[in-house]
């Protein structure tokens, strides 16, 4: 009979209080590598759940996007403003605002994270994107909270550079899947 105590646990390859310790020496690089792989973890999550949402719902049923203003400009107008503009001016409003506030008041980091995932959200179906688009914004506005508040004990400015770039990273990704598969988008 198998037991549990006899299946071989999977030891988590790094260590996190020497990572940690690594990001603390160099805050502002470590907060851009955190950046980095939160947006290609968010991407991966974005991928399949979009790719099944589309193979079960119809188009009416998903609704808009909130990038449908941004069709038919130049990939040069659509890279700046998705992949520069759009995660400096929405970490600001998205993450560092709402979880500043929060962290004054002490508020929980998980009623934090889910507060500046549903502020986030918010801000991208207001215009009128579909319920496709508020799930996926609701998650991506999880993980780039979970980076900031992350990064938060290095500073204010490692954790906006963490949370910044994981968005941008993610935005990027997501551009250069529309670019190869215009279908898609």
């Amino acid at each position: 009979m198998l037991k549990a105590a006899n299946l071989p646990v999977p030891r988590l390859a790094v260590n996190l209080a020497a990572l940690r310790a690594s990001m603390a020496k160099r805050p502002m690089r470590g907060a851009l590598l955190l950046g980095v792989a939160v947006g290609a973890i968010n991407f991966l999550i974005f991928v399949p759940l979009a790719l099944a949402a589309v193979a079960l719902f119809t188009p009416q049923q998903l609704g808009g996007s909130a990038a449908a203003a941004l069709r038919g400009a130049s990939t040069a107008t659509v890279f700046c403003f998705v992949v520069v503009w759009a995660p400096l001016f929405e970490t600001v409003i998205g993450q560092w605002l709402p979880l500043e506030i929060l962290r004054r008041y002490k508020v929980r980091a998980a009623v934090s994270l889910l507060a500046s995932a549903a502020l986030f959200s918010l801000l991208h179906v207001v215009n009128g994107a579909g319920i496709l688009h508020a799930i996926i914004t609701f998650i991506g506005g999880c993980t780039f909270a979970a980076s900031y508040l992350t990064a938060r004990s290095m500073g204010l400015a490692p954790a906006y550079v963490a949370a910044a770039t994981a968005h941008a990273c993610s935005n990027g990704l997501l551009l250069c899947l529309s670019l190869l598969f215009p279908a898609l988008a």
